[in-house]
């Protein structure tokens, strides 16, 4: 039995010394919708977001269209932020969650975190956890993300208002999470990682920057993060009073997402 254990341990610790001598690849043959990268160029109050995703997905997820284009952002007018969740209807533990921004005249931008997959990859959450997929924030349009989960793949999604304690903070997010897509490839490209980068996680990281401590890294719902969007009630990120059930009914988008179809105000009317 000794010598079992001095193996597994052995065995444990190769594993480790691989894993933390693995490099984050910035070059693969990845899948079409992570392929191209966005970037953010800062000027004053303004910045350029290029290649913001922008595709269509007809009449299933496999048959892309894909679009992209270029824009600019003025970071002392954006009016809201919101939180968007889509937990998988396979799965009721987890969820992916991304924020939007949404500008005063009538922009919108969403920043979604995900792990980067190349066309032989599929999602594990057991591969999530051994360094096998960069970490790459989206730039995209809402009528890419949300019309996907909400028309195409029929989840659930919701898109819940954020309460901001200081007005400035919407830009020092928006502006920290452009920041952070533009080092992941280019000076400090990172991993994802199931438990402790994922979308969720990340999320919570940003928020932390801004409000040190708010959220604790080893809140359950960070992982089981079908739930995140009660730990965000929890924590008094949702600018709401109302509990977390009638807060998922009020706030849930994908039905009338569905009714309305791809329209030119989109993001106006899931939100009426």
């Amino acid at each position: 039995m000794r010598a079992i254990g001095i193996v597994v341990l052995v065995i444990l610790g190769l594993m480790i010394v691989w894993q933390g001598m693995k490099k984050v690849s910035l070059e693969g043959d990845w899948q079409e919708q992570l392929a191209v990268i966005s970037t953010a160029t800062f000027d004053g109050d303004t910045v350029t977001v290029k290649n913001v995703r922008n595709f269509r997905y007809d009449p299933t997820e496999a048959d892309m269209y894909p679009a992209f284009y270029d824009k600019t952002y003025d970071l002392s007018q954006i009016e809201k932020v919101w939180f968007v969740s889509e937990p998988f209807n396979e799965n009721k533990v987890a969820a992916h969650t991304f924020v939007s921004f949404e500008f005063t005249n009538g922009d919108f931008l969403s920043i979604s975190i995900e792990a980067r997959k190349t066309k032989d990859q599929h999602y594990s959450i057991w591969q999530g956890m051994l360094r096998m997929y960069p970490l790459v924030y989206i730039a995209a349009d809402e009528r890419d993300v949300i019309l996907l989960r909400a028309n195409v793949r029929k989840d659930n999604v919701y898109v819940y208002p954020i309460k901001l304690e200081s007005p400035d903070n919407a830009r020092v997010l928006l502006t920290n999470m452009l920041t952070r897509m533009n080092e992941l490839t280019s000076t400090d490209p990172a991993w994802y990682n199931t438990l402790f980068a994922n979308c969720t996680s990340v999320i919570a990281w940003h928020v932390n920057q801004i409000t040190p401590g708010r959220i604790s890294p080893l809140s359950w719902q960070l992982w089981l993060t079908a739930s995140a969007d009660e730990l965000a009630l929890k924590h008094g990120l949702l600018d709401t009073n109302l509990s977390i059930e009638d807060a998922r009914t009020k706030y849930r988008v994908d039905q009338i997402s569905q009714q309305i179809g791809d329209i030119a105000n989109y993001s106006q009317e899931i939100r009426k």
